[in-house]
């Protein structure tokens, strides 16, 4: 199962790669969503160090983090995100702050306590054959004390999107619920979804304390009858300001398009590489 799932995966972003980034150039995306992905991105960064980027693509979140002086290493499943990802490097003459590693995130080749800061965003773990290996692994190269960020996909909105389709099918919908992954047509390979609880068991199994968990976004859509409000700086402003204020809410967080955890290392464990 694990090799085909990569072999998928490794498939669609290579048809895919060159044209990643132009899907998310959208309000909806670079007002909203990514805003609030990078205010539970930067408060968390180290002063110094090396950050890695697991999952890290075409390295969106690589460039803004480089740019801070850090050192990034864009780790990725597809060596054709990783060369877009190089080009966006020499753009902005990044090239001794950004390195490339091809791999799986389940099986990152790196030493123990090594990285200041391990981000996986964009739903690698949620991609991955094993998500708890993916997780142990962003836990074993982390430094002690050190914070780790990801998005992953949201079980609550993955089963509200099916059950508002045209297409509504209730027998596939109950079996999502019950084994908390979904068979992405699109994209020809199997995600995983969570929920805040999920997060919850999965992270601290992996010696890492939660720190937050963010919805992207809770309330707001983005449907086209909405899109008005980013013509208009001020109400984009406010329609940021309330996702902000929304987000972390315990009660609806689960409902959110994704969700994103902040954890930190806090526990000592033996974390060795699986073989």
């Amino acid at each position: 199962m694990a090799k085909e799932q990569a072999s998928r995966v490794i498939s669609f972003y290579k048809k895919t790669a060159t044209q990643y980034d132009k899907e998310y150039e959208n309000p909806f995306f670079k007002e909203v969503y990514d805003k609030i992905t990078w205010h539970h991105i930067e408060p968390y960064l180290p002063k110094k160090g090396v950050v890695l980027d697991a999952g890290g693509g075409t390295g969106k979140w690589s460039i803004p983090i480089a740019k801070k002086g850090l050192k990034v290493i864009v780790y990725d499943i597809s060596k054709e995100m990783l060369k877009v990802a190089m080009q966006k490097a020499k753009k902005e003459k990044l090239e001794n702050s950004v390195s490339l590693v091809q791999g799986d995130i389940c099986r990152i080749p790196f030493v123990n306590n090594s990285c200041e800061f391990v981000l996986a965003e964009g739903d690698p773990i949620s991609y991955c054959s094993n998500p708890k290996k993916a997780v142990n692994e962003i836990s074993r190269v982390l430094k002690q004390n050190c914070f780790s960020a990801a998005g992953v996909d949201s079980l609550f909105a993955t089963l509200r999107r099916m059950l508002n389709s045209e297409k509504v099918n209730l027998d596939e919908i109950l079996a999502v619920f019950s084994e908390k992954r979904i068979y992405a047509k699109e994209g020809g390979f199997y995600c995983w979804a969570f929920t805040p609880k999920d997060l919850h068991s999965l992270f601290t199994k992996q010696g890492l304390k939660i720190t937050k968990i963010a919805g992207k976004p809770i309330m707001f859509q983005g449907r086209p009858e909405t899109n008005f409000i980013f013509q208009d700086k001020e109400k984009t402003e406010k329609l940021l300001k309330i996702e902000l204020k929304f987000c972390e809410n315990e009660d609806i967080v689960g409902y959110g398009g994704h969700l994103h955890v902040v954890a930190q290392k806090t526990n000592k464990k033996d974390n060795k590489r699986h073989e």
